[in-house]
């Protein structure tokens, strides 16, 4: 039960910084977490889209903090 936890929260890790490092730079993964994750990404952190929204060209995120 223990090694199926840790399976999860691994998994919610890796998506979260492939869309804080890997889909900024690919535009079809992009594209993708813009429409499906980001709107509920943005309810943990809006942070998390801010690379995805810099790297489209505008919107929140691309202010420095």
């Amino acid at each position: 039960m223990r090694s199926l936890l840790i399976l999860v929260v691994l998994l919610a890790g890796g998506f979260v910084l492939t869309a804080m490092y890997v889909a900024p730079n690919q535009p079809e993964l992009r594209s993708w977490y813009e429409t499906n994750a980001c709107p509920h990404l943005d309810k943990i952190s809006p942070q998390i889209c801010g690379p995805l929204r810099a790297a489209k060209g505008g919107g929140k995120g691309s202010e420095p903090t």
